[in-house]
Formats: C-alpha cells, sequence, structure tokens
C-alpha cells in the first residue's frame, strides 16, 4: 500500500524547517519499522492557495500496518511538534 500525506502550512511556517525536520524523522521511522519502506518527504515548488507545501509518500507492506505507523512514537511526536505550522492535513492510501 502507499500511503500519502499532504500538508498545507501556515503562512509564518519556516518550510524549509519543516522540510528537514520531516525528512529526520521519516528516515528514522524508516530504519525502525520493517513494514515501511522507500519513504520520501518533498516541498512543493510552486506556491498556490490549492497546492499542499509538503507531502510524505511511503509504501507499507500492507494495510493493517497503517494503525501502528500512525500510532508510533516519532510519528505522533512529529505531528505533535508540527501543529501550530499546519493549516490543514489530508492523507492519501493507494493500492
Amino acid at each position: 500500500m502507499i500511503h500519502y500525506n499532504f500538508l498545507k502550512l501556515t503562512q509564518a511556517a519556516d518550510a524549509e524547517a519543516v522540510l528537514a525536520r520531516c525528512r529526520e524523522v521519516y528516515a528514522e521511522l524508516e530504519a525502525e519499522l520493517d513494514f515501511l519502506h522507500d519513504a520520501k518527504v518533498s516541498r512543493c515548488i510552486t506556491v498556490r492557495d490549492s497546492n499542499a507545501d509538503i507531502m510524505m509518500v511511503m509504501r507499507l507492506d500492507r494495510p493493517e500496518q497503517l494503525s501502528a505507523y500512525l500510532q508510533h512514537p516519532k510519528h505522533v511526536a512529529l505531528a505533535q511538534s508540527l501543529k501550530d505550522v499546519v493549516a490543514a492535513r489530508m492523507s492519501f492510501d493507494a493500492e
């Protein structure tokens, strides 16, 4: 399963700092979770109201493992640390 996360940041957010932090955490998650692969974090290169600013995409071996990833302490801590700079969040899962 491919899992996508999209973040729309507030105007005051330091997008480069958010990008660096997300890349760091997702590398750690990929190293720790044997079912999470090919984690990539990207920043959108065009600025428009309708665009997300940050995208995280990864592959999970099975859909049932999504909960373990979402509840992992590093994922929870990242989400908590970004709550003041994220204006909107969306996720998407695909086969």
